[in-house]
């Protein structure tokens, strides 16, 4: 089953990818089977809580009121998330990272968007950018080890591609469709199978009973899940690629194609900067490293780029790096909107410095 799924995956992978060749500039739209679905879903939800305080008024304390909690326990797991910056960043203001502050908002406004907040986090590899809480407060998450590493080019296609989020379309962002790709997810979780029974005989084969019931419903759960996850995949990829249009346009081609090269060396990236941290290498020497690393890998970049297409399955939410860096390479050469020259990142290196030091020293004991 799951080689099958793979296989579709990768065909649709493959499919956005050659329309995406075709038009460089396509951009993504909701479907219109995932926008019928998530309003069918809101309804469902309505349904069930309502339900849920129906049967709880039945008989209160009693046999209602458990079932009513439960259904109403069902519809609050799938109730769309607000969300929120990962727990663990940590928000740097205008007042103590200015230059930071000062390229997020060029970088915005060449994007088109407002500049956000911006927060820090130690141990990530990673960066985002998202609408937050219920009063949809923008913010943008650097994770210190990636941004450390990254060379100022790099830093600015970075931050041109993760603002370019906000004004990209991309359907899985959305609160409107945003329980259709996540409920099915959580309520599978709910019926997981439990490896380790109970010691006795009856126990145990109510242990497997139970195990039997939760498989067949997680069969049922996984074909919506799979028609939605299939939905939203070409123009959810087409997100990611109108991301790396803009970052291109903001930080020009070449830097936005070595931006998804670095992606495709993730692991060796993590592997040498995590050496660099335990050798106590300062963190503005990390750079130097990852561009070690893009120019020896530079002869069978390709190959590390089809390498990529390994992993694919119905649920990624991006498409495979290597496909991007194919895109991005595609597009015609244009000049970046925002350079961030030596002394304006050594600025941003010196007001980060605090936090980058813890950042390499949480490197050091993973």
């Amino acid at each position: 089953m799951t080689s099958r799924l793979d296989r579709i995956a990768l065909r649709h992978t493959r499919r956005a990818f050659d329309a995406q060749l075709r038009d460089l500039d396509a951009r993504p739209s909701t479907p219109v089977l995932l926008l019928a679905f998530s309003w069918v879903l809101y309804g469902l939800i309505l349904a069930l809580f309502a339900t849920g305080v129906w049967l709880s008024s039945l008989s209160f304390p009693g046999v209602g009121l458990f079932f009513g909690l439960v259904v109403i326990g069902v519809a609050v797991e799938l109730r769309p998330r607000f969300g929120r910056p990962p727990k663990f960043a940590t928000e740097v203001p205008a007042s103590e990272a200015p230059a930071l502050h000062e390229l997020v908002g060029r970088v915005a406004a060449a994007v088109g968007t407002p500049a956000p907040a911006i927060y820090v986090v130690d141990d990530e590899f990673n960066a985002s950018a998202g609408a937050y809480g219920l009063r949809r407060r923008r913010a943008l998450v650097l994770g210190l080890p990636i941004w450390n590493a990254l060379p100022a080019r790099h830093r600015v296609a970075l931050l041109g591609h993760e603002l370019g989020h906000f004004v990209n379309r991309d359907p899985r962002r959305g609160l409107v469709v945003q329980p259709a790709l996540t409920a099915f997810a959580r309520v599978v979780r709910l019926f997981e199978h439990e490896e380790r029974g109970p010691d006795s005989f009856g126990l145990l084969v109510i242990h497997w009973a139970l195990n039997a019931v939760k498989a067949v419903v997680r069969l049922v759960l996984r074909v919506p899940q799979v028609l939605l996850a299939v939905a939203a995949l070409r123009d959810g990829q087409r997100a990611e690629y109108h991301a790396d249009a803009v970052a291109a346009r903001v930080a020009g081609r070449d830097a936005v194609v070595g931006l998804l090269d670095l992606s495709t060396l993730l692991d060796s990236v993590q592997m040498l900067v995590k050496r660099d941290a335990r050798n106590g290498r300062p963190v503005t020497g990390w750079p130097a490293t990852v561009e070690g690393l893009l120019a020896e890998a530079g002869p069978g970049i390709e190959a590390r780029r089809e390498a990529t297409l390994e992993r694919v399955t119905l649920f990624d939410t991006h498409p495979p790096s290597g496909l991007r860096a194919r895109v991005a390479a595609a597009r015609p050469s244009e000049g970046a909107a925002v350079v961030l020259d030596e002394a304006w990142n050594a600025r941003i290196d010196t007001e980060l410095a605090r936090h980058s030091t813890r950042a390499a020293r949480t490197l050091r004991q993973l």
